[in-house]
């Protein structure tokens, strides 16, 4: 039986600017859907998006 790879999700290929997160949330995207638009997980996005709370 062959393995299934895994995605990492720590290895992003271009950078991850908190403005389009903000702006699809904006739109009514919830986490999934951000997650799916640039292909990371949810935990990440929902980190993201309470750092960004936190900060502003």
């Amino acid at each position: 039986m062959k393995k299934k790879g895994y995605l990492s999700y720590y290895n992003h290929k271009e950078d991850i600017d908190l403005r389009d997160i903000h702006e699809l949330i904006e739109m009514g995207l919830n986490k999934e859907e951000i997650a799916k638009e640039f292909g990371i997980s949810k935990k990440y996005i929902k980190k993201m998006i309470e750092d960004y709370y936190n900060d502003y």
